[in-house]
Order: structure tokens, then C-alpha cells, then sequence
């Protein structure tokens, strides 16, 4: 039996949710974001106090499906999905309480716009982040244009979105991506340190704040996600969308055309 591409598990006042379709590195399906959906809304029980959001096996989320979204027709599935992941990213910035990224590996893509989207991020010393759509023929979606630019600066993020370098895990501290770096080995231990510690904070006063700093710093989150859902559909039809999904499975470089 197939186990489910979402799991959830809650213990003592935090859930853990858990990407699980490690066969492709967590790449984002529908049934991945229809499964984050409904663990999200479980981290509304009151009894919920921190949450924690991993990946199994080797990698955080490597990106979006993109055979998936080939298969399906690729601009109607880069229009659809975004409306779900809206949900899901507008889900953890409004969840009254703290929510942790462990960041296990590869963050990648609409990976990377997960964690950015988290209030803590904690990741391996093994973890690398890449914006990864540009690379594609793709715009950001996810809040990403939102976020990553609140947190490294406009310059910076338009460095990201042209050059796509990607960001080793003591960078991605250094440009304050992330919230700490831990060896690879001690990773789930000091998510769950840290999570315990908020668990057993002051919750009121942490929805209070994260709400209040939602409205100053991320005011037009739907909006902006909105106009990034018909950006990324817009790419779906290029001929660079093309030649960037046909290079990435025949692991050869890319010959864009601006097309």
C-alpha cells in the first residue's frame, strides 16, 4: 500500500508534518498540496502549539512536479495548482502559532518558497536552497517574489531570480534565509528542541505578534500570490518552459530562445 504523499503526526502540543514522496525528492503533486492542505488545518486545534514542517528522506521539497504538470497540460496545471498553494502558504502565515521549516536537504523551487513562508528555519548543514524556477522557464510562485525579497533585499533577490546560484546552507544563514545550521545528524533533535520551546511559550502573545507583523510586513500576501499564479501560467506556455523541462529531464544545459 502506498503510503500518503502528507503525514502529520502530534505529540504534546506540536505537529510534525512531514513531505512523504521521497522517491522524487518531495517534488510538489496536487495530491501533495491537497494533503498539506488538510494537515495545516489539524495544526488549528487548539491542543496545536508549535508546528514543524520536514520532508522525508534526502530532501525538504525539491520543487514542483513539473512531469506531473507536463502530463496534465502544463499552463492549465501551473494555473490551477497556485490556487492551492495560495492556500496552503497563506495557511502558515496565518496559523496562530509558530511554525518551524526543518530544512533536511534540497529546498528547491516552490521547496524554497515553503520554507520562506515558515516563521523559524532550521536547517542541516547538508541543506541547499535554490530559487529554481528561472532555470526552467518559469516565474517564482509560492509568495516567493514576496518573501525572499522581505528577508535578502531586492538587489539580492533579483540576483537569485537571474543567476539561480545556488545557496549552501552557512550562505543561506548568512543572507538570513535561515534561522540556524545544524549538522545533518543533529537536525531533528534541535527542530525538536527549539519546538518544544515554543510549544511551551506564551502562544497568545506569538499569534498576537505574528499577526501583527503579517500586517505590516506581508499586507498584499494574497494579492501578490494572485498575480504570481497568472505569471507562472503565462511561462507554462513558453518556448522556454519547453526547452527548460526537456533539458531537465535529458540532464543536459538549456538553449532559451526568449520565447
Amino acid at each position: 500500500m502506498e503510503e500518503k504523499p502528507v503525514l502529520w503526526t502530534k505529540d504534546a502540543g506540536i505537529c510534525t508534518v512531514v513531505m512523504n514522496i521521497p522517491k522524487t525528492l518531495n517534488a510538489l503533486s496536487t495530491p501533495m498540496l491537497e494533503g498539506l492542505e488538510e494537515a495545516l488545518e489539524e495544526c488549528f486545534d487548539e491542543s496545536i502549539r508549535a508546528v514543524i514542517l520536514t520532508g522525508a528522506g534526502k530532501a525538504f521539497c525539491s520543487g514542483g512536479d513539473i512531469a506531473g504538470a507536463v502530463k496534465s497540460g502544463a499552463q492549465q496545471w501551473l494555473f490551477q495548482n497556485p490556487k492551492k498553494l495560495a492556500v496552503v502558504i497563506n495557511t502558515i502565515r496565518q496559523l496562530p502559532k509558530p511554525v518551524i521549516a526543518s530544512i533536511n536537504g534540497a529546498a528547491f523551487g516552490v521547496g524554497m518558497s515553503f520554507a520562506m513562508a515558515c516563521d523559524l528555519r532550521i536547517a542541516s548543514d547538508k541543506a541547499i536552497l535554490a530559487q529554481a524556477y528561472t532555470s526552467v522557464g518559469l516565474s517564482p510562485d509560492g509568495a516567493w517574489t514576496y518573501t525572499v525579497p522581505q528577508i535578502v533585499g531586492m538587489a539580492k533577490a533579483l540576483e537569485l531570480v537571474m543567476l539561480d546560484t545556488p545557496i549552501k546552507a552557512e550562505e543561506a544563514l548568512r543572507l538570513g534565509l535561515v534561522t540556524k545550521v545544524v549538522p545533518a545528524d543533529q537536525l531533528e533533535a534541535e527542530t525538536a528542541k527549539v519546538a518544544r520551546k515554543l510549544a511551551d511559550g506564551p502562544t497568545k502573545a506569538y499569534a498576537s505578534a505574528k499577526a501583527m507583523i503579517n500586517s505590516s510586513m506581508l499586507p498584499g500576501l494574497e494579492s501578490q500570490m494572485e498575480k504570481e499564479r497568472w505569471g507562472i501560467s503565462s511561462c507554462g506556455a513558453t518556448e522556454d518552459f519547453k526547452e527548460g523541462y526537456e533539458a531537465v529531464f535529458n540532464k543536459r544545459k538549456a538553449n532559451f530562445s526568449g520565447r
